[in-house]
């Protein structure tokens, strides 16, 4: 019975991680998708919400800031934007986001 137990926690573990990964796609599909349309704010939200379903990978998280980096760009913040591709320059610069980032720096 332990076994079976056992069994089933870790079947639903590794579900769920396949799930959570999954979502974190979708959010960011999703951010990309409100990008091309022009909706930056909901490229911030979407963002936010594919960080926090899991710790990305490297190249994810890159990813990730870059497009937070254009939106912001786009909503004129740039600031923020111009701060977005300093960072990924310096802390991502084994990335081709970290590469691009570096090519918008002013």
């Amino acid at each position: 019975m332990k076994t079976g137990i056992i069994v089933f926690v870790a079947v639903l573990f590794i579900n769920l991680c396949g799930c959570s990964t999954m979502a974190q796609r979708g959010a960011l599909s999703r951010a990309y998708s409100n990008y091309e349309d022009g909706d930056y704010e909901d490229v911030l939200a979407f963002t936010s919400q594919a960080e926090k379903y899991q710790e990305p990978s490297h190249e994810m998280k890159a990813e990730i800031i870059y497009l937070k980096g254009l939106a912001l760009e786009k909503l004129e913040r740039n600031g923020e934007a111009q701060g977005i591709f300093k960072y990924l320059s310096e802390k991502f610069s084994d990335t081709q986001y970290g590469f691009m980032a570096k090519e918008k720096i002013k």
